[in-house]
């Protein structure tokens, strides 16, 4: 069974992913004594590449916390070893490092790995000593007699062997499909890739790669505000974020008791998973119920949706500001809905002078679906549990909605910093793991 293209990502995200391999493929436990993890765009830092390695490095740690493994940064490499040394890797570590460093933003790719001395015989004699298992374990998938679309790969940053890459290549190429005569070569579309790569102080020879989420390190671009909701997209468009470097606190809205306690059950919940890329992140939750009714009894029926986002915006703004998180984040995606109209999303983002992310603004929503599940927040999205937008929502709302008629709207409600400290004293602080909450902490100005 061959694999699908890519890896089951958005093509904006498997461009980023593993080459293409058996689905599921599972290789047999060949006694790794190492772990290769893949950068690239850390790589275009300049003088600042130092520190991001080192972002890398710590959220790499805080997700492998309690596996017996050790990390060492190099120059464009970050690679792990098992502690103590000498010790290999079991089939257990091996598929826990395949799903944490899938977690681990900066990343792009790790392979379990052999590490061996940067000379040809050390690295001959440790292709020599798996490639038949693995030879053995593709050839069992794909059926007796099956030829094995096959390419070697070499990358070397030392010279002391005396052969460029390409020459390291047809070495090996040489070597094996001499003595495997069910290799094709494939550069192409293989099923079968060995890859070497030669270092100043040490080789490491590998036949897998795991994706990793790409991007840039967890919490290195600054503090943001994500406005979390129950649905679908919201959770992407944080992931999307966080995977730029920015570490996101979340704020949710409710209107109990018009909407059940499980409403902010469930954002606790995908705050859960999103906290395990970034290892931080509070969530507030904010009850909108009082100025919802505010603005059910004096505005218009068709406003409503409009002046609810400026209302969230202006409450998000406010946390944000106590939070020292320099933008908003949405998930927005252009023209999925009433609100979410070119019109409408100007009138919305008028209601603070904070900037507003909205990182799903072009996405269709099958990429975005196809995101979310491979983040594992898709099943909860779907669970059907009410939000605010749902509470007094109108039949008809307005798509374009002109600014000066719904500032008139806004002129028979509070005003908006009274409407926004009103929203604020029904505001807590989530326990996510708990869901105990909290009173909102005195604001530091």
């Amino acid at each position: 069974r061959l694999a699908p293209p890519g890896n089951g990502l958005p093509d904006y995200i498997s461009a980023m992913s593993a080459p293409r391999q058996l689905t599921e493929m599972r290789l047999p436990d060949l006694g790794y004594n190492a772990y290769l993890c893949r950068y690239s765009e850390i790589a275009l830092k300049g003088r600042n590449r130092a520190s991001f390695e080192r972002a890398a490095v710590a959220n790499l740690k805080r997700l492998l916390e309690g596996l017996p493994l050790s990390v060492r940064r190099e120059r464009g490499r970050v690679f792990l070893q098992p502690e103590p040394p000498g010790d290999t890797l079991t089939a257990g570590v091996v598929e826990a490092l395949r799903r944490q460093t899938a977690k681990c933003f900066g990343l792009v790719s790790g392979s379990p790995a052999f590490l061996t001395a940067p000379e040809l015989p050390a690295i001959e004699a440790a292709v020599d000593r798996s490639f038949g298992a693995v030879c053995a374990a593709v050839a069992a998938q794909l059926g007796e007699g099956m030829p094995i679309p096959y390419a070697m790969r070499a990358r070397r940053s030392e010279h002391r062997l005396g052969m460029t890459s390409r020459e390291i290549e047809i070495h090996f190429a040489d070597r094996l499909l001499t003595r495997h005569p069910c290799l094709r070569v494939n550069l192409d579309n293989p099923l079968l890739r060995v890859e070497v790569e030669v270092r100043r102080e040490h080789a490491f020879v590998s036949y897998e790669r795991f994706p990793g989420p790409g991007g840039l390190p967890a919490c290195t671009a600054g503090r943001v505000m994500v406005l979390l909701s129950g649905g679908i997209d919201s959770p992407v468009a944080a992931y999307l974020t966080m995977r730029r470097g920015g570490a996101a606190d979340f704020v949710t809205f409710h209107s109990a008791p018009y909407t059940p306690p499980a409403t902010v059950e469930k954002v606790a919940r995908i705050v859960r998973i999103l906290r395990e890329f970034q290892g931080e992140g509070t969530l507030y939750a904010v009850n909108l119920a009082e100025p919802q009714k505010l603005i059910r009894d004096r505005c218009s029926e068709r406003f409503r949706t409009v002046l609810y986002r400026r209302l969230m915006l202006r409450v998000a703004a406010e946390l944000a500001r106590r939070r020292e998180a320099a933008a908003l984040v949405t998930g927005d995606s252009l023209g999925q809905v009433a609100s979410q109209t070119l019109a409408n999303l100007a009138v919305i983002s008028a209601a603070t002078p904070m900037l507003v992310l909205r990182p799903l603004i072009g996405a269709e929503k099958r990429e975005t679906m196809d995101l979310a599940r491979s983040i594992g927040t898709l099943a909860i999205s779907e669970e059907q549990v009410p939000d605010s937008c749902t509470v007094f929502a109108p039949a008809n709302p307005v798509t374009k909605a002109p600014l000066p008629l719904v500032e008139a709207q806004e002129r028979r409600l509070p005003p908006p910093d009274e409407l926004t400290r009103l929203a604020l004293a029904q505001t807590t602080r989530v326990n996510v793991d708990t869901l105990e909450t909290g009173p909102l902490p005195p604001d530091p100005a």
